[in-house]
Protein backbone atom coordinates (compact mmCIF):
# COMPACT_ATOMS: atom_id res chain seq x y z
CA UNK A 1 0.00 0.00 0.00
CA UNK A 2 1.30 3.58 -0.43
CA UNK A 3 1.28 6.41 1.80
CA UNK A 4 -1.05 8.49 -0.07
CA UNK A 5 -3.65 4.75 -0.28
CA UNK A 6 -3.06 4.54 3.64
CA UNK A 7 -4.08 8.35 3.73
CA UNK A 8 -6.98 8.09 1.97
CA UNK A 9 -8.27 5.02 4.11
CA UNK A 10 -7.60 6.53 7.75
CA UNK A 11 -10.18 8.35 8.12
CA UNK A 12 -12.34 9.27 11.50
CA UNK A 13 -14.16 6.25 12.19
CA UNK A 14 -17.15 6.92 15.23
CA UNK A 15 -18.63 3.08 14.94
CA UNK A 16 -16.69 -0.13 15.88
CA UNK A 17 -16.70 -3.54 16.50
CA UNK A 18 -16.72 -3.46 20.53
CA UNK A 19 -16.11 -7.05 21.37
CA UNK A 20 -13.20 -7.08 18.85
CA UNK A 21 -10.04 -6.13 21.14
CA UNK A 22 -6.83 -4.64 20.24
CA UNK A 23 -3.42 -6.39 21.33
CA UNK A 24 -1.30 -4.70 24.03
CA UNK A 25 1.49 -4.96 21.58
CA UNK A 26 -0.41 -2.70 18.57
CA UNK A 27 -1.36 -0.10 20.84
CA UNK A 28 2.03 0.32 22.69
CA UNK A 29 3.44 0.29 18.69
CA UNK A 30 1.05 3.31 17.70
CA UNK A 31 2.39 5.32 20.48
CA UNK A 32 6.36 3.75 19.47
CA UNK A 33 5.65 5.93 16.60
CA UNK A 34 3.72 8.59 17.53
CA UNK A 35 6.73 9.37 19.85
CA UNK A 36 9.20 8.99 17.11
CA UNK A 37 6.69 12.22 15.19
CA UNK A 38 8.75 15.42 14.84
CA UNK A 39 8.33 17.95 17.59
CA UNK A 40 9.63 21.79 18.18
CA UNK A 41 13.05 21.63 19.61
CA UNK A 42 12.70 18.39 19.72
CA UNK A 43 11.32 18.74 23.33
CA UNK A 44 9.46 15.38 23.67
CA UNK A 45 6.62 16.88 25.95
CA UNK A 46 3.75 14.71 25.12
CA UNK A 47 3.07 11.67 27.29
CA UNK A 48 0.51 8.80 26.32
CA UNK A 49 -2.44 7.18 28.55
CA UNK A 50 -2.92 3.91 27.14
CA UNK A 51 -6.86 2.84 27.93
CA UNK A 52 -7.75 -0.59 27.09
CA UNK A 53 -9.22 -1.63 30.10
CA UNK A 54 -13.36 -2.04 29.57
CA UNK A 55 -14.43 -0.46 32.82
CA UNK A 56 -12.24 2.89 31.78
CA UNK A 57 -13.57 2.99 28.70
CA UNK A 58 -17.06 2.48 29.91
CA UNK A 59 -15.70 5.78 32.50
CA UNK A 60 -14.34 7.43 29.35
CA UNK A 61 -17.26 7.12 27.12
CA UNK A 62 -19.68 9.39 28.05
CA UNK A 63 -17.23 12.06 28.70
CA UNK A 64 -17.02 12.33 24.45
CA UNK A 65 -18.58 14.56 22.44
CA UNK A 66 -18.78 12.43 19.34
CA UNK A 67 -19.67 14.21 15.67
CA UNK A 68 -21.08 17.70 15.74
CA UNK A 69 -22.23 17.82 12.38
CA UNK A 70 -24.56 14.67 13.18
CA UNK A 71 -27.05 16.66 15.82
CA UNK A 72 -29.52 13.71 15.63
CA UNK A 73 -26.29 11.35 16.86
CA UNK A 74 -25.36 10.78 20.19
CA UNK A 75 -22.76 8.49 19.68
CA UNK A 76 -22.08 4.99 19.18
CA UNK A 77 -24.34 1.98 20.60
CA UNK A 78 -23.34 -0.44 22.95
CA UNK A 79 -21.44 -2.98 20.68
CA UNK A 80 -20.07 0.07 18.57
CA UNK A 81 -18.27 2.09 21.33
CA UNK A 82 -14.38 1.85 21.35
CA UNK A 83 -12.63 -0.96 22.90
CA UNK A 84 -9.59 0.97 23.58
CA UNK A 85 -8.48 4.74 23.68
CA UNK A 86 -4.91 6.77 23.87
CA UNK A 87 -4.86 10.02 25.79
CA UNK A 88 -2.12 12.42 24.30
CA UNK A 89 -1.08 14.52 27.66
CA UNK A 90 0.83 18.01 27.21
CA UNK A 91 2.61 20.09 29.83
CA UNK A 92 -0.20 22.83 31.57
CA UNK A 93 2.11 25.36 30.72
CA UNK A 94 1.97 25.24 27.24
CA UNK A 95 4.50 26.74 25.00
CA UNK A 96 3.87 28.03 21.73
CA UNK A 97 4.32 25.22 19.37
CA UNK A 98 2.86 22.58 22.18
CA UNK A 99 -0.83 21.99 20.29
CA UNK A 100 0.92 21.42 16.84
CA UNK A 101 3.49 18.89 17.99
CA UNK A 102 0.18 16.92 19.49
CA UNK A 103 -1.64 17.11 16.00
CA UNK A 104 1.75 15.53 14.48
CA UNK A 105 1.89 12.66 17.24
CA UNK A 106 -1.81 11.95 16.50
CA UNK A 107 -1.45 12.06 12.83
CA UNK A 108 1.41 9.72 13.39
CA UNK A 109 -0.56 7.26 15.55
CA UNK A 110 -3.48 7.42 13.95
CA UNK A 111 -1.73 6.25 10.74
CA UNK A 112 0.27 3.60 12.61
CA UNK A 113 -3.60 2.16 13.54
CA UNK A 114 -4.66 2.33 9.83
CA UNK A 115 -1.79 0.51 8.52
CA UNK A 116 -3.05 -2.76 10.58
CA UNK A 117 -6.71 -1.79 10.04
CA UNK A 118 -7.59 -0.24 12.52
CA UNK A 119 -9.87 2.85 12.94
CA UNK A 120 -9.29 5.64 14.76
CA UNK A 121 -11.31 9.17 15.85
CA UNK A 122 -9.06 12.11 17.05
CA UNK A 123 -11.42 13.87 19.34
CA UNK A 124 -11.03 17.06 21.26
CA UNK A 125 -14.01 17.20 22.09
CA UNK A 126 -14.29 15.72 26.20
CA UNK A 127 -14.74 16.12 29.33
CA UNK A 128 -11.27 16.71 30.60
CA UNK A 129 -11.59 16.24 34.25
CA UNK A 130 -13.49 12.90 33.68
CA UNK A 131 -10.57 11.65 31.40
CA UNK A 132 -8.47 13.04 33.94
CA UNK A 133 -10.07 11.40 36.63
CA UNK A 134 -9.87 7.88 34.70
CA UNK A 135 -6.56 7.72 33.53
CA UNK A 136 -4.73 10.32 36.21
CA UNK A 137 -1.63 12.58 34.32
CA UNK A 138 1.99 13.06 35.29
CA UNK A 139 2.78 15.94 37.01
CA UNK A 140 1.84 19.27 35.40
CA UNK A 141 0.11 17.44 32.74
CA UNK A 142 -3.17 17.50 31.58
CA UNK A 143 -5.48 15.29 28.78
CA UNK A 144 -5.59 17.73 25.17
CA UNK A 145 -6.55 14.46 22.44
CA UNK A 146 -8.17 11.25 23.00
CA UNK A 147 -8.24 8.95 20.19
CA UNK A 148 -10.85 6.44 20.25
CA UNK A 149 -9.60 3.05 18.53
CA UNK A 150 -10.99 -0.02 17.11
CA UNK A 151 -11.91 -1.99 14.31
CA UNK A 152 -14.28 -0.22 11.87
CA UNK A 153 -17.92 -1.12 11.90
CA UNK A 154 -18.96 1.57 9.43
CA UNK A 155 -17.99 2.55 5.89
CA UNK A 156 -16.57 5.78 5.69
CA UNK A 157 -16.51 7.44 1.77
CA UNK A 158 -14.32 10.35 0.72
CA UNK A 159 -15.80 12.60 -1.92
CA UNK A 160 -14.70 15.90 -3.80
CA UNK A 161 -16.94 18.81 -2.93
CA UNK A 162 -16.59 22.50 -3.46
CA UNK A 163 -20.05 23.30 -2.18
CA UNK A 164 -19.79 21.34 1.80
CA UNK A 165 -17.67 20.52 4.22
CA UNK A 166 -19.98 18.83 6.53
CA UNK A 167 -19.33 15.38 6.69
CA UNK A 168 -23.08 13.44 7.04
CA UNK A 169 -24.58 9.95 6.84
CA UNK A 170 -26.80 8.43 4.28
CA UNK A 171 -29.73 6.03 4.48
CA UNK A 172 -27.34 2.86 4.64
CA UNK A 173 -25.40 4.53 7.22
CA UNK A 174 -22.35 5.14 5.33
CA UNK A 175 -20.26 8.34 6.81
CA UNK A 176 -19.80 10.61 3.77
CA UNK A 177 -16.56 13.01 4.17
CA UNK A 178 -16.46 15.83 1.85
CA UNK A 179 -12.85 16.83 0.50
CA UNK A 180 -11.96 20.42 -1.23
CA UNK A 181 -10.83 19.24 -4.11
CA UNK A 182 -6.90 19.61 -5.52
CA UNK A 183 -7.21 22.33 -7.72
CA UNK A 184 -9.31 24.50 -4.86
CA UNK A 185 -6.07 24.03 -2.29
CA UNK A 186 -3.36 24.88 -4.03
CA UNK A 187 -2.67 28.64 -4.53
Amino acid sequence: MTFAELAQLTRSVRRFHQDRKISADELLGMVDVARMAPCAANLQKLRYSIVEDRELCREIFPAVRWAGYLEDWSGPRPGERPPAYIVIQAPRKEQKYTRIDVGIAAAYLVLAAGAHGIGACMIMSFDEDVVHGAVGSPEGYHPVLLVALGHPAEEVILEDDSERIEYWRDESSRHHVPKLPLDEVIY
